[in-house]
């Protein structure tokens, strides 16, 4: 047991060295004798646990896109209504890359652009967390909640594309300023078209309404 945990730590701390050097020197630029000086282990105690640069560089998201999936997944539990579920999760997204920015440089100034990271764990790992954002807007279009006539792929798209790209900026641009507080940002534009707008009916909605009270309105009950 002690003996692993040890092998667990040392693989941990030469993910991080990787994740530090790569987003400071780009992965092409980088070499494995850097990473190892980094991490304070031989070259050769790197290819005891990864079998090419590549191989360390696709290793870098597995254990955090776990350990956010866990995490979003208790959040999301006890949470309800599918806006403020959605509202959660870009939270958490920008949350994320905000405090980790050599994860997030990694990421998406790197890793979005390599084909093969597409046949990886970690990447099959980040789809099953897209698979949940288009089942909770399904789910909001199920109860009335959401319009019955958008389309899921678009609207996850949109928020996607929206975080991926106001992360990017603020790497390329010196990161400054707060991710976070381009949440509720975000979530005007989209919920905004998104949220159903029926008076008449029993499941209304208004985002608006939604950012003075800290949840979406509807009819209050007696």
């Amino acid at each position: 047991m002690a003996s692993q945990s040890k092998t667990e730590a040392r693989r941990s701390k030469i993910l991080k060295a990787a994740q530090k050097v790569f987003a400071h020197k780009g992965f092409h630029d980088a070499t494995i004798a850097e990473i190892a000086r980094a991490a304070g282990v031989s070259e050769g105690s790197i290819y005891e646990y990864f079998s090419s640069k590549e191989g360390v560089l696709f290793a870098i998201p597995l254990e955090v896109t776990r350990e956010s999936h866990e995490l979003s997944q208790v959040h999301l539990s006890l949470i309800r209504g599918a806006a403020n579920r959605l509202r959660a999760l870009v939270y958490m997204y920008l949350s994320l890359y905000e405090s980790n920015p050599d994860y997030s440089s990694v990421i998406l100034l790197t890793l979005k652009q390599n084909q093969k990271f597409r046949e990886t764990e970690a990447y099959e790992m980040i789809r099953d967390g897209f698979r949940n954002i288009t089942a909770i807007i399904k789910s909001g279009m199920a109860n009335g909640e959401f319009r019955p006539d958008i389309n899921p792929y678009v609207v996850r798209s949109v928020l996607m594309g929206a975080v991926d790209h106001l992360t990017t900026n603020w790497l390329m641009g010196g990161r400054r300023g707060s991710l976070t507080e381009l949440v509720d940002p975000v979530l005007d534009v989209v919920m905004e078209g998104v949220l159903t707008k029926d008076p008449r009916s029993a499941s209304d909605l208004h985002w608006s309404a939604w950012q003075r009270t800290g949840r979406a309105s509807g009819p209050q009950e007696a």
